[in-house]
């Protein structure tokens, strides 16, 4: 009897062991959840580990046989791990997700195909280097996401029918380490990117991809500092500049504020916003906010601490105002006119809010709490709603901004969903439903209610645009594709041009005819057909 009953735990714990992989795995399929990464890998590594007690404590057959089979077995595991930390090293993340990404030792780092930090002297010298002209169906897309920092094009005259009217690569250089897109202003276009132990900001020209100047600073952003830095997050700048009249704004990773000259790149002020003990971990992603009527130059600042968003005089770098709240987070605020009243909406690191563009007061808040990233621009839907999105499983929110008879205004949510979790990348809106890339899938909801009309299409944590009624989508794997942005779902092979054949996490930029992607190795520009 004692026999059956120890035969019957035996089994029973066994199939236990066996199950908890598979069942895991099921079970965070399930969730959508932001841990599904390692609940996948981890799950089967500990049924593995569990399987070895087993057959060691109760396994078939005799003690000390059992002994030295499990010592052989876990001395082989020993050596497997030696073997793959000897010949392999952790860069950056995998997918954009949680997990590591492990590549070869001897494959080539990023850095090391990048050319050394140009010095300012050799390049600008008082803007010898000067553009050709504008190219022809050229326009300006002067600051992150476009003319409205939301990654919309209403008007563009662009060609989607690659088939007939193929993209046509006008140039391709190597860049410097880093997340940020570019801004486009006339024949220049702008972005930031690390070399060695400079933070630059390059200035190129739009029609050969020749660099015109570079403004660089003493400052870089490691993945895995001491203190504050992402391991997982990559070296470099983040953010895009954002160009306004002759001038450059630039916000670097470390807090670093610059305005500079657009023709010879020199510095006309620079500010410090962040001291180096209050760096947010994954680095300063805020795009500088230009609000023309105030001549203000707005950012975000400290992470999880006040102050929340700080403004300065654009033509000479004074405070103006500053705006404590409880803490930024990774987006860039935008300018927006809600219930007939401008105001600047930030997504912070536990609520969004709205401000007096002239004086920072807070106008309404939506509490949002986490303690994980919320990097997606807010995104206005009709005259007196927004639609704000966030991976980790803080899913999204339609909120309804309420302005009162005695002028205050406050903000409810009319829906909250895990159907649409972006990471990276801000949804797009068109009539009555919103799309994003729900942790690695292109997905579409209702905007009545947020529930999933489709989910189809890896494209990884990319970014994306909506130009008219097309969504040009920049795939994490260096691909760009093309996707209606349409209730019904896009076909399993849509239009695609070969980009770039690594990791990319920067947003692409369309200046008219022109589309520049880049990553963290290389940059590149092609002319688009036009519809017309």
């Amino acid at each position: 009897m004692l026999r059956i009953f120890l035969n019957a735990i035996r089994i029973l714990t066994l199939l236990a062991c066996l199950a908890l992989a598979p069942v895991a795995i099921l079970i965070s399929n399930r969730e959508e959840s932001f841990a599904r990464d390692w609940i996948v890998v981890a799950a089967p590594i500990l049924s593995g580990i569990l399987l070895l007690v087993w057959y060691f404590l109760l396994g078939w057959g005799p003690f000390q046989t059992r002994l030295k089979q499990s010592a052989k077995i876990a001395g082989g595991l020993a050596l497997l791990l030696l073997a793959f930390v000897g010949l392999m090293r952790h860069e950056g993340s995998k997918d954009g997700g949680s997990l590591p990404r492990f590549v070869p030792r001897w494959t080539p780092h990023a850095e090391t195909v990048t050319p050394p930090a140009p010095m300012e002297s050799e390049i600008s010298a008082g803007g010898k280097e000067q553009p050709s002209a504008a190219p022809l169906g050229s326009a300006d897309s002067a600051q992150f996401l476009g003319p409205h920092r939301d990654g919309v094009w209403k008007d563009s005259a662009v060609s989607f029918d690659w088939t007939n009217h193929p993209p046509q690569e006008l140039w391709r250089i190597q860049v410097g380490l880093g997340w940020s897109g570019f801004a486009v202003a006339g024949p220049r276009a702008l972005t930031q990117e690390q070399r060695q132990e400079r933070e630059l900001v390059t200035c190129y020209d739009l029609a050969t991809g020749r660099m015109l100047w570079s403004h660089g600073d003493d400052a870089r952003l490691l993945a895995s500092p001491p203190e504050g830095g992402g391991a997982m997050g990559g070296d470099g700048p983040r953010a895009t500049p954002t160009v306004v009249g002759d001038r450059v704004y630039s916000y670097g990773a470390t807090g670093i504020l610059n305005c500079l000259d657009l023709s010879t790149g020199m510095t006309l002020w620079t500010v410090h916003v962040v001291q180096p003990s209050r760096v947010q971990r994954w680095g300063i992603s805020c795009s500088p906010l230009y609000l023309a009527q105030e001549r203000l130059i707005v950012v975000n600042a400290a992470e999880n601490s006040a102050p929340t968003l700080v403004a300065y005089h654009a033509e000479d770098g004074s405070p103006v105002w500053t705006y404590e709240g409880t803490g930024a987070s990774y987006s860039s605020p935008r300018l927006l006119e809600i219930n007939g009243m401008k105001q600047i909406v930030s997504v912070n690191g536990s609520n969004v809010t709205g401000q007096d563009p002239a004086t920072g007061r807070e106008l309404w808040r939506f509490d949002w709490p986490g303690i994980y990233p919320k990097v997606a621009q807010p995104i206005a839907v009709g005259s007196d709603r927004l639609l704000v999105t966030a991976s980790y499983g803080a899913g999204s929110h339609l909120l309804q901004i309420t302005k009162a008879a005695d002028g205050t205004s406050s903000a409810t949510s009319l829906w909250k969903t895990t159907r649409l979790k972006t990471k990276f990348s801000s949804p797009a809106v068109l009539g009555e439903h919103a799309f994003g890339i729900d942790e690695g899938t292109l997905t579409c909801v209702n905007l009545k209610d947020g529930s999933r009309v489709w989910k189809a299409g890896k494209f990884g944590f990319g970014q994306h645009l909506l130009v008219r009624d097309q969504l040009l989508i920049q795939a994490e794997d260096g691909r760009v594709v093309t996707v209606p942005a349409s209730p019904n779902p896009p076909s399993e092979n849509p239009p695609t041009i070969p980009a770039l054949s690594s990791m990319t996490w920067n947003p692409p930029t369309l200046a008219g005819l022109y589309l520049l992607v880049r990553n963290d190795r290389e940059a590149v520009c092609y002319r688009l057909g036009t519809s017309n």
